[in-house]
């Protein structure tokens, strides 16, 4: 494989990394202000912690997927934790499958707001699509998250020259919430551990799919590195609005949209986009483990799944995610923790 195609493939290996990360709330803003911009200008050195796990830790579930040939997560689990891996896995799918239900819903309620269309029409829709992406496999995953995730950079750029040359009513007395050095170091450590352990399928598949230490070294490099640039952005963008940005469910949409229906149309696809990257990479992780586990074929997993999802997206989960997460949280430090004792293991 020549230079140029090893950058190519590391850049499609980045973006589906980014692409799993990015979801609704990493897109709107609401996922940053409330894990880091409501501690100020000192939230910085978390996030540059969760930064330096998302290169280090994505390269590392990359290389493990190619050496333990990962089709799916579950690989990666009875590894890292042994005689656990079974309750792990039971939870981790629990939690897949609940996240992908909320993904529906929000679906269902960009099109409802956005769209002025049917709530039930929003979460079909994307039902459907996801069950046909599903069919195409990684390459189908690699190909939808390179275009969302290029749509999420380009209105982060329009956020961040707004803010750089409009205003900045940084200097307005916002009252940031106190935290510790400690409590700092925590946050960047809980905010990269779910993301990584709920995008622990679709790298290991990586990992599985393109079996080059070089290019997944560099995939996971690059994808780190645009996460920690992003949440960076998003950050700055935020503290120059504090305090006013406080009063608003979709703190980005505040910033960019000035009223503009085009602006506020663009975003809407965009939020889509992102909630639909999330659904894709935790729909794929959940059928690649039934595929490894039992052979079930995904497309068989998925409509069943998507079908359920469906049903039970108008129920609203958001409570529910509420509680799922901090678990998933303290799983993924188990992991992070599990992943670097592991690679010392291997060097020794």
């Amino acid at each position: 494989m020549n230079q140029k195609k090893k950058l190519g493939t590391a850049s499609w290996i980045a973006f589906t990394y980014v692409g799993t990360v990015v979801g609704a709330g990493f897109a709107s803003g609401q996922e940053i202000m409330a894990f880091f911009t409501i501690y100020g200008i000192k939230s910085f050195w978390a996030i540059m912690i969760s930064c330096i796990l998302f290169i280090l830790i994505g390269i590392r579930i990359l290389l493990l997927g190619m050496e333990l040939r990962a089709s799916s997560f579950r690989k990666l689990i009875d590894t890292m934790f042994g005689f656990l891996s079974p309750f792990i896995s039971i939870y981790l799918l629990f939690s897949m499958m609940i996240i992908n239900v909320a993904m529906l819903a929000g679906a269902g309620a960009i099109f409802q707001e956005f769209g002025e269309t049917s709530y039930l029409i929003g979460v079909a829709s994307t039902a459907f699509i996801a069950i046909i992406a599903i069919g195409f496999g990684i390459r189908g995953i690699l190909s939808i998250n390179k275009i969302v995730v290029l749509s999420v950079l380009v209105l982060l750029i329009f956020a961040l020259l707004i803010t750089l040359f409009t205003n900045s009513p940084i200097q307005k007395q916002a009252r940031f919430v106190e935290i510790s050095p400690i409590h700092l170091i925590t946050r960047g450590i809980s905010y990269a551990s779910y993301n990584l352990i709920l995008s622990m399928g679709v790298l290991a598949n990586l990992g599985y799919e393109f079996k080059d230490k070089k290019v997944l070294r560099l995939g996971g490099l690059i994808g780190g590195s645009i996460l920690g640039a992003m949440l960076l952005s998003i950050h700055y963008c935020l503290l120059e609005h504090m305090p006013d940005i406080f009063d608003y469910e979709i703190p980005m949409f505040y910033i960019i949209s000035n009223g503009s229906w085009f602006i506020s149309v663009i975003y809407a696809f965009v939020i889509w986009g992102a909630i639909f990257t999330t659904l894709l990479g935790n729909l794929f992780s959940v059928t690649s483990f039934l595929y490894d586990k039992y052979r079930i074929h995904h497309m068989v997993s998925a409509i069943i799944i998507v079908c359920l999802g469906s049903l039970l997206a108008p129920l609203g989960f958001s409570s529910i995610i509420n509680t799922l997460y901090p678990i998933i949280g303290l799983i993924g430090v188990a992991f992070i923790i599990a992943i670097l004792y592991n690679t010392k293991s291997r060097k020794s």
